[in-house]
């Protein structure tokens, strides 16, 4: 017979954890941040904080001197206003702006009565979201990342899934929909499995298989299809944002021997601390002056420390990503499959933190303004062996569309046929997913009368 015996001791064990403090939160945010996002933060700060002094030069056009010059260098049409290539001012850098989106997501998260750690897990759920206002991130590594219960996680997504717009949080378009249907009070199994399961039934109005798969009749049927089409498969519309300038974080340079990123520095900001308070914390005897400059000083250290390391981040990131894609620059070849983790693997970081260091961001290079995100994508091997990037075949896939029938628009079954004639051998239900993906609609939703 075997006895059981219970003691009481103590006993030291080691462990490491990650305490989510308040300065870990504004690291994280100020790496997603976009330059323009930056800024904005920093003028906050400034004047938030009167130790931080802050000047950023904007570097704005003298349009007079501008035009004068033109003027002076040749004769043109005065109805016609020119513009050079090599001009500094490249229109490339206007793009969409979404920052409305994620302001009113926080502002939704801070109304919520909660505890205060399910906001800070909702906000950087929220920091998580893509262009599309999908969460692309598990969250289980989201959990892992901050050192919680993932069943607390998967409460806080949960709570921005609640959040406006409709679909807002979703993992993909099934549970996008699903949000949406949800919201609507529909509460139907039958529409709900079939967009589990059989979306691209519904994308080719395969009106037959759906009705004999689920035992229904056509015309229900079709009241399905009608009410999915009537679903935004992208919860984040981005028709009615204002455009704004964005400028690159990167310029990519070839030093002779390779190409290297550097810090964009055409629009210069330095942070520094307040000569007045700095005097005053030697010169003063007040003990509660000096205590509220010890505080405010701490804080814009701080401030100034998070900002150079997201800087610092950024480079080391960009540097990774023209090592392995060097093919691309040196000899304009093919992109390379590239993921987070494989920058993550080179730098010793987290997958999200290569997330957030590249959210938002673009490099300056000879080929353009390219976002960050350009670079990444999965590999595939085509019938010859040769292994390229999913770019490549999404690249295909546009070229195919844009110049297919209007009038007839080609179905994936079709796209598929054509790929394979290519040497892309792909399923079509990955081909849906690729078109989804560079925002086409199905062939039935694209036809023109």
């Amino acid at each position: 017979m075997y006895s059981l015996s219970f003691k009481n001791k103590i006993q030291q064990v080691q462990s490491q954890k990650l305490i989510m403090t308040t300065n870990l939160v504004q690291s994280l945010k100020i790496l997603n941040m976009s330059r323009m996002e930056l800024e904005e933060e920093i003028e906050v700060e400034s004047m938030t904080n009167p130790l931080l002094d802050v000047t950023i030069e904007k570097n704005e056009i003298n349009w007079e001197k501008y035009l004068k010059d033109a003027k002076d260098s040749y004769i043109y049409d005065k109805n016609e206003f020119a513009y050079r290539d090599n001009s500094e001012y490249d229109f490339e850098n206007m793009t969409k702006s979404i920052d409305s989106l994620y302001d009113s997501l926080y502002g939704q998260i801070n109304i919520m009565y909660m505890e205060p750690k399910y906001k800070i897990i909702s906000n950087y759920i929220i920091d998580s979201l893509d262009k599309d206002g999908y969460l692309r991130e598990k969250t289980e590594d989201i959990a892992k990342e901050l050192n919680e219960d993932v069943d607390i996680v998967n409460l806080c997504l949960d709570i921005v899934q609640q959040l406006e717009p409709a679909g807002i949080g979703a993992r993909n378009i099934q549970e996008c929909m699903l949000i949406q249907l949800k919201r609507e009070g529909i509460e139907d199994p039958v529409i709900e499995k079939i967009i589990e399961k059989d979306l691209n039934l519904v994308a080719n109005l395969d009106y037959k298989r759906l009705s004999s798969k689920y035992h229904v009749k056509k015309n229900v049927i079709e009241n399905y299809i009608d009410r999915i089409k009537a679903l935004n498969p992208k919860p984040v519309q981005l028709s009615n944002e204002e455009i704004v300038y964005t400028y690159p974080d990167i310029i990519v340079e070839f030093d002779g021997k390779k190409y290297v990123a550097k810090p964009y520095n055409d629009k210069k900001i330095s942070m520094n601390i307040n000569q007045f308070y700095r005097d005053l914390m030697l010169n003063t005897n007040d003990e509660s002056v000096k205590s509220y400059i010890r505080e405010r000083l701490n804080s814009a250290k701080q401030f100034i420390n998070e900002v150079n390391e997201r800087n610092s981040t950024i480079v080391r990131i960009a540097n990774v990503i023209l090592e392995i894609q060097e093919d691309y620059f040196k000899n304009n070849g093919d992109l390379k499959p590239m993921s987070l983790v494989d920058i993550a693997d080179k730098l010793d970081f987290h997958p999200s933190t290569v997330s957030r260091g590249v959210n938002g961001k673009y490099m300056l290079t000879s080929k353009g303004l390219l976002e960050f995100k350009y670079f990444f994508s999965t590999s595939f091997k085509k019938c010859d062996g040769e292994v390229i990037s999913t770019n490549s075949i999404k690249d295909e896939i546009k070229k195919i569309i844009e110049n297919e029938d209007k009038r007839k628009p080609l179905s994936d079954s079709k796209i598929e046929s054509i790929l394979k004639t290519r040497g892309y051998d792909i399923a079509r239900r990955t081909i849906a997913k690729y078109r989804e993906e560079i925002g086409y609609l199905s062939s039935s939703m694209r036809k023109e009368v």
